[in-house]
């Protein structure tokens, strides 16, 4: 097999620059090619997938959730599509803990070498893919809004904190959904759509029995009732997704959702659009590494 390696240099303070040759070490010794690629900007890792001329069996990419986000906007453009690996040196790295992958370097690059691949689902929001999170509303800016200083200096912390700030905006949009089964409309402080149980570097034990190749997308929306409105958000997230009566749970392949202009939706913890889109599952697309253990817990049939 070929390996193609992508880091952002300046994820998890720049501790990608002190494992590269822990890395290359690795695949040296076990004569591997392995070529490297380092990003320079925010699409980078993008149009460098689609502008390459070689093909490559895996991409690994190391770095937070939004690089991962790039990779995967080139990966899903290819005809032909490499196996993604994941190497988690950012600050939530919700992808890396969805998959089961090892904090340890070496044993993820034994896993990535020695083990067999998944095809789990993709998503789109209008022109843009994304693997397990689309969201608007309380919180769903902060991803983006924060500073890497910030990042740099408190880790998750900084995202807690950022929190904290959010809660005094004012969000109440009127959205229109649409599905093929139903349609109706809603006032909304918090979209969250999942399609598994951790956002934000927030473990969400309770929330979803969602398997990542299930051809379904879930969204939780948070109506907007006056001042209880963002007890109840905080009450999600406290009570680590665990469901009460109130919550209103949509699972479907497609969402049409009509908005105000003024509404950011926010996919992977990248700013995607404002106003109106369209959701859709992408059945079975994108072959991934990742643990046994998350096989058995989140693909159906478990590890067959």
């Amino acid at each position: 097999m070929t390996y193609l390696l992508i880091f952002n240099p300046k994820s998890g303070k720049g501790k990608i620059q002190k494992d590269l040759p822990k890395i290359i070490s690795f695949f040296k010794e076990k004569k591997i090619l392995l070529d490297i690629h380092e990003t320079i900007s925010q699409d980078d890792a993008t149009n460098y997938l689609l502008q390459t001329k070689k093909t490559y069996d895996c991409v690994m990419v190391a770095g937070g959730d939004g690089t991962i986000s790039t990779v995967l906007n080139g990966l899903l453009k290819l005809d032909r599509k490499p196996i993604l690996g994941v190497l988690p040196y950012g600050s939530a790295n919700d992808v890396s803990h969805i998959l089961g992958i090892p904090r340890n370097i070496k044993k993820t690059l034994e896993l990535y070498t020695n083990s067999k691949h998944a095809y789990i689902d993709a998503y789109q929001m209008n022109e843009h893919y994304f693997m397990y999170t689309a969201a608007a509303g309380l919180f769903t800016r902060i991803s983006y809004d924060i500073s890497r200083q910030s990042l740099n200096q408190f880790g998750q912390l900084a995202y807690y904190i950022e929190g904290i700030k959010d809660l005094t905006s004012e969000y109440n949009f009127q959205m229109k959904f649409q599905t093929k089964k139903q349609s109706f409309q809603k006032n909304v402080i918090l979209l969250l759509g999942l399609s598994a149980n951790r956002v934000g570097g927030i473990p969400l034990l309770f929330k979803t029995t969602s398997k990542l190749d299930d051809g379904l997308f879930e969204i939780n929306l948070f109506e907007s009732k006056g001042f209880l409105s963002k007890l109840r958000v905080l009450s999600f997230f406290i009570r680590f997704g665990r469901k009460v009566s109130s919550d209103i749970v949509l699972k479907e392949p497609y969402f049409k959702i009509t908005a105000p202009q003024d509404v950011k939706w926010n996919a992977d913890g990248e700013h995607v659009c404002d106003g109106d889109i369209e959701i859709k599952v992408l059945p079975k697309i994108l072959p991934v590494f990742m643990s046994q253990r998350a096989k058995r817990k989140l693909l159906l049939g478990g590890s067959k």
